[in-house]
């Protein structure tokens, strides 16, 4: 199984640092680096939810991409017995960062 491509039915996802900003509404938006007018997800508050919880779903979304990065690194530092152990620690540096920006504290 080649794990590297994508099903047909979906393609690849927008690459680049996603941010999430919030408005003057309680509505999180996450956007790519040019934080451009089509967001790639908005999300707010519903009757059973908080603005609390709406402000973590969002960052834990924006993190994706840094979070799928980490678990490669990660994925690739468990198996390599090549891997120098500088790799090791930048890998779970990595792994950090993505799940500090997740928990909304990068």
């Amino acid at each position: 199984m080649n794990t590297n491509k994508f099903p047909e039915d979906i393609g690849p996802y927008t690459t680049g640092v996603w941010r999430c900003r919030e408005n003057h509404k309680g509505e999180f938006f996450i956007s790519s680096q040019s934080f451009g007018f089509a967001p790639i997800a908005k999300v707010k508050g519903d009757k059973r939810s908080t603005l609390k919880d709406a402000k973590a779903n969002a960052m834990l979304i924006s993190a994706a991409p840094e979070l799928l990065t980490a678990l490669y690194a990660m994925m690739n530092s468990c198996f390599d017995p090549a891997l120098t152990e500088g790799e090791a620690y930048e890998a779970f540096d990595l792994a950090r960062d993505a799940i500090a920006k997740a928990e909304g504290f990068k």
